[in-house]
């Protein structure tokens, strides 16, 4: 079986971003938090692949740069190099959905295939006008950065086995196509959720009941996909915490060269 070790890198930061968006119905007293976009490097030895490439470049996202990021204007390149990959040398970029802080530095992957669920896709052409934004569909004089890797894309239909050791499921709730990606490590399977878990908060680790992300679609496909994640006794790695940089590599210590 294959095994991999995965490894967060920071793209960027939702700057200021209310904690309670992320928590459907908590009170999280005004808290705020710069949350990272993360792209997350998944290496065996016979494959490289990447998980959501962040929001992009300094140019296409100068939102999401912080005074603490000067001198950088491509982080996911940054990070890339920090773990001494090249971004040519990606075979395939996953996406969990196509929401425009997950999508933005796709086009950094010259020679990668993207993958993506079908109802994903079909939501991003026109979502509700409430998604439009986030998507960046429907927005006078921009172009949604998923449409930079169009001719790549291919789409499933649910649950599928895309590389020995990586198996993505279709997780709607945050979005009508939303997908976790499952995967194998020496320490049990890890699941990539998304923004379905922005935070380690939305699945406690120790038992509570979970919570759904404050901008979602469809709460009843939500309580589902909470049900489906229950299921699979996997540990869960959220989308948007800082915390998840206090380690390296997943499992902790396998790639100790790498700094995030």
């Amino acid at each position: 079986m294959s095994t991999f070790t995965i490894v967060p890198i920071r793209c960027g930061d939702i700057v200021n971003h209310a904690r309670s968006c992320f928590l459907y119905r908590k009170d999280c007293g005004g808290a705020h938090l710069n949350a990272p976009c993360i792209a997350w490097l998944l290496r065996s030895d016979a494959h490289t692949v990447i998980v959501d490439a962040g929001p992009g470049s300094r140019a296409r996202a100068p939102q999401c740069y912080t005074e603490s990021d000067a001198g950088h204007d491509d982080l996911l390149q940054y990070g890339l190099a920090r773990a001494g990959v090249e971004p040519d040398a990606i075979e395939l970029v996953i996406l969990t959905h196509l929401h425009h802080d997950h999508v933005g530095g796709a086009r950094l992957f010259r020679n990668a295939r993207f993958h993506v669920q079908e109802a994903e896709l079909k939501e991003a052409v026109w979502p509700v006008p409430f998604q439009r934004p986030i998507y960046g569909t429907n927005q006078r004089g921009k172009t949604p950065p998923w449409i930079d890797v169009l001719d790549r894309m291919m789409v499933a239909h649910g649950d599928e086995n895309v590389l020995p050791g990586i198996r993505v499921l279709k997780l709607p709730g945050h979005t009508a196509g939303s997908q976790g990606v499952l995967v194998d490590t020496d320490d049990g399977p890890y699941l990539i959720a998304g923004d379905l878990i922005p935070l380690y908060e939305n699945w406690p680790a120790h038992g509570g009941e979970p919570v759904p992300n404050g901008n979602h679609t469809d709460l009843r496909a939500y309580d589902d996909s909470f049900r489906r994640i229950a299921a699979l006794r996997a540990k869960v790695l959220p989308a948007h915490d800082p915390r998840v940089f206090e380690c390296a590599s997943y499992p902790p210590g396998q790639d100790p060269a790498v700094n995030p």
